[in-house]
C-alpha cells in the first residue's frame, strides 16, 4: 500500500519523464513512504504521480537496475529490502569518493561558499534540536552540496549524491543515535575551518571519519 507518497506534477513524456518519475519514487522509498517489501502497483503509481503507464513501467525498470525495487515474475514490482552488507558497501564507496572530492575542494573554495557552509551547518544543528529526521537529512544534504559546489569534477559529485540516494532514510534512522548526530553536526563546523585553512590532509581524514561515523554503528566502525 502506498503511504503518503508525494503527489507529483506530470513530467514530460519519454525517457526523461521516466527518469523524473523514477527519481520521485526513489525519493519516496528513501523517505519510507514505500516500505521495504511493499508492492508497487502500476495503476496506483499512475494516479499518485500523475503519469502514464509507460512512464511508470520505464521508471520501475530503472529502479530495478539500481537495486531499489525487484521484479517478481507474474507478480510485479516490490520495494527491495536493503540488507546490511549492501549498506556497508555503499557507505564505503561513498567514503572513497567524498574524500577525493574534499581534497579537490580544499584550496579552491572561496569565502562566500565557506560562509554559506557555515549557515548550512547552523541549520543542521538547529534541525537536530527541533526538526524531523527528514528535515535533518535535508539540512545535511544542503551542507554537503554547498561544500561540493567547489569541486571541479562534477561527475564525481553526481556519483556521490547518487550513492546518498540509494540508502533509505529508514535504514539511516536505525543506525543513528543522539551522540552520533551531535558529533556529525560538530564535524560540519570543523570542516568549514579546515577548508578555510586549505588543509587537504586534515580535511580528508575528517571527511573519511564523518562519512563512516555518521552512517555506520560504533561496532561497525571498530571493525574497520
Amino acid at each position: 500500500m502506498l503511504k503518503e507518497a508525494t503527489k507529483a506534477q506530470p513530467p514530460a513524456a519519454g525517457s526523461s519523464g521516466a527518469k523524473d518519475v523514477a527519481a520521485q519514487i526513489e525519493r519516496d522509498i528513501n523517505l519510507g513512504r514505500h516500505s521495504p517489501g511493499a508492492w508497487l502497483k502500476q495503476i496506483d503509481l499512475e494516479q499518485t504521480y500523475g503519469v502514464s503507464r509507460l512512464a511508470v513501467r520505464q521508471a520501475l525498470e530503472r529502479l530495478a537496475e539500481r537495486g531499489q525495487v525487484e521484479l517478481l515474475p507474474n507478480r510485479g514490482y516490490r520495494v527491495k529490502e536493503f540488507d546490511p552488507q549492501r549498506f556497508n558497501n555503499v557507505v564505503n564507496i561513498r567514503m572513497i569518493l567524498e574524500v577525493a572530492a574534499a581534497e579537490m575542494v580544499a584550496g579552491e573554495i572561496d569565502d562566500a561558499s565557506l560562509a554559506r557552509m557555515q549557515k548550512s551547518a547552523e541549520r543542521f544543528a538547529s534541525a537536530i534540536a527541533t526538526g524531523t529526521f527528514a528535515e535533518q537529512d535535508q539540512a545535511n544534504r544542503e551542507f554537503h552540496r554547498e561544500m561540493l559546489r567547489a569541486c571541479p569534477n562534477r561527475d564525481l559529485v553526481d556519483l556521490i549524491f547518487d550513492l546518498r540516494d540509494r540508502i533509505p532514510l529508514s535504514m539511516q534512522r536505525e543506525r543513528y543515535n543522539t551522540s552520533m548526530i551531535g558529533r556529525s553536526a560538530q564535524e560540519h563546523f570543523e570542516m568549514v575551518e579546515l577548508l578555510r585553512k586549505g588543509d587537504r590532509r586534515a580535511i580528508a581524514a575528517l571527511v573519511r571519519r564523518h562519512t563512516l561515523g555518521a552512517l555506520l554503528s560504533t561496532a561497525d566502525i571498530a571493525t574497520k
